[in-house]
């Protein structure tokens, strides 16, 4: 049986539960709570959810930003993304002595991340891979960070050929979130080549986030919490064809 008319069968069961209990209190709580009803154990970021379907939640009145993967910068700086933060980046609004790299970034505009700098993605298709330029006002001072295509290729196959989108409402009761899963909508990847252009005209775009521990045993150390690749839901129909 197709895997996304599996899904649907696990999906109805769920909605037709009603509001359900939070796992957690945490603002993640509403997609690992899907998953949790699932069967899924969310611990592998580099695979998809369910059987060979990337689950993706979303709050029912909000525009939704989808987070597609995560993707390390390559380059020949290791790792990139605290290479960037500390010779880029900003001083941490409660650690000043850890310079850290917050923000997105688009093909089709410059952005400003932080106080100085510019930063705008550049598709090299001679070299085959997605570069991030660094500027300083309008001079190009730093292009060595980059993704090769073979790498984003392979992760986008590998976690995004089939995503599903479940909508979910929910409530507090008693300060404990319960949610109700609503809509499932199915969407099949149309190709890297789509995804490249995506990329380039802004519709894509990749997100940093670096940072410092506030609180346990590595309070005041820099922390990287992943290099992710986003589209806005609105947008999903533009990277992949609907299955439903």
């Amino acid at each position: 049986m197709n895997s996304f008319n599996i899904l649907q069968k696990e999906f109805e069961k769920i909605k037709n539960k009603g509001y359900i209990k939070s796992i957690n209190n945490y603002k993640n709580g509403a997609g690992l709570t899907l998953e949790s009803e699932l069967g899924s154990t969310g611990g592998d970021f580099n695979i998809p959810d369910f059987m060979d379907i990337e689950i993706k939640s979303v709050y029912k009145h909000r525009d939704a930003t989808i987070e597609l993967f995560n993707s390390a910068p390559d380059g020949i700086h290791f790792p990139a993304a605290q290479w960037i933060s500390e010779h880029f980046g900003y001083p941490d609004r409660d650690f000043k002595n850890i310079k850290v790299f917050k923000g997105t970034i688009y093909g089709n505009k410059m952005c400003k991340v932080g106080y100085k700098y510019l930063y705008k993605l550049s598709i090299n298709n001679i070299k085959k891979r997605l570069e991030l330029n660094i500027y300083n006002n309008d001079k190009l001072i730093n292009n060595d960070i980059y993704w090769d295509f073979d790498t984003l290729n392979d992760k986008l196959v590998r976690k995004d050929s089939k995503i599903a989108v479940i909508t979910f409402d929910k409530k507090i009761i008693n300060n404990t979130y319960y949610y109700k899963y609503e809509k499932i909508y199915m969407y099949e990847l149309k190709s890297f080549e789509e995804f490249i252009k995506l990329v380039e005209n802004g519709i894509i775009n990749v997100t940093f986030k670096t940072g410092v521990h506030k609180s346990g045993k590595y309070i005041g150390k820099f922390s990287d919490h992943g290099t992710s690749f986003r589209i806005e839901f609105r947008n999903l129909h533009r990277l992949c064809n609907k299955y439903n």
